[in-house]
C-alpha cells in the first residue's frame, strides 16, 4: 500500500475518488449537516445530538460512494 506523503498526492487521490458530481454534493450536504448539528448540540446542550453527527457525516458520504461513485469509501481501507 502506497502511503500519501504530500498534500499534492492526497489531492490527486481525492480527485480520482470523487469524480461523480452527486457524490460530491452528498459530501457537501453531509459536512454542512455535521456542522449544523454540532452547533445545535452545543447551543441546545443536547448531548444526544452528538450521536447523529457521525451518522450524518459518514452516511451521506457512504451513499455517495457506494451508489453514485461506485467505489469503496476511504473509511473502509
Amino acid at each position: 500500500m502506497n502511503r500519501i506523503k504530500t498534500y499534492t498526492e492526497f489531492y490527486q487521490f481525492y480527485l480520482t475518488e470523487h469524480k461523480n458530481e452527486t457524490c460530491r454534493v452528498l459530501h457537501f450536504i453531509g459536512t454542512f449537516l455535521v456542522f449544523a448539528l454540532a452547533f445545535l448540540a452545543v447551543y441546545l446542550s443536547e448531548s444526544v445530538l452528538w450521536f447523529f453527527v457521525p451518522v450524518l457525516g459518514y452516511g451521506f458520504a457512504w451513499v455517495g460512494h457506494f451508489f453514485f461513485e461506485k467505489n469503496k469509501p476511504a473509511t473502509f481501507s
